[in-house]
């Protein structure tokens, strides 16, 4: 019984973590597109090379956000339901 209550609290502080990760995914994309909108506004142009860097490194990252993590939060719901 004890064992199962340290398994929960260790699943929901494991859960906090991932949730943590995933804002700042987030938040680190958001900021990327800041930087490239301000890239395009000192160059001039919207097709540069270090533009399009930018903006594959927030797709990556979205990407990340939208599939790594989603994986883990359904594994941890899943455990979650088995204890």
């Amino acid at each position: 019984m004890e064992e199962t209550k340290n398994i929960r609290k260790e699943l929901r502080r494991l859960e906090d973590v991932v949730d943590n990760i995933q804002t700042k995914l987030h938040n680190t994309a958001g900021l990327l597109e800041l930087i490239r909108l301000g890239m395009e506004r000192l160059y001039k142009e919207e097709d540069t090379y270090e533009i399009s860097s930018v903006i594959v490194l927030k797709e990556y990252l979205l990407t990340i956000n939208n599939t790594e993590i989603a994986k883990i939060q359904t594994m941890l719901t899943e455990m979650k339901e088995r204890f």
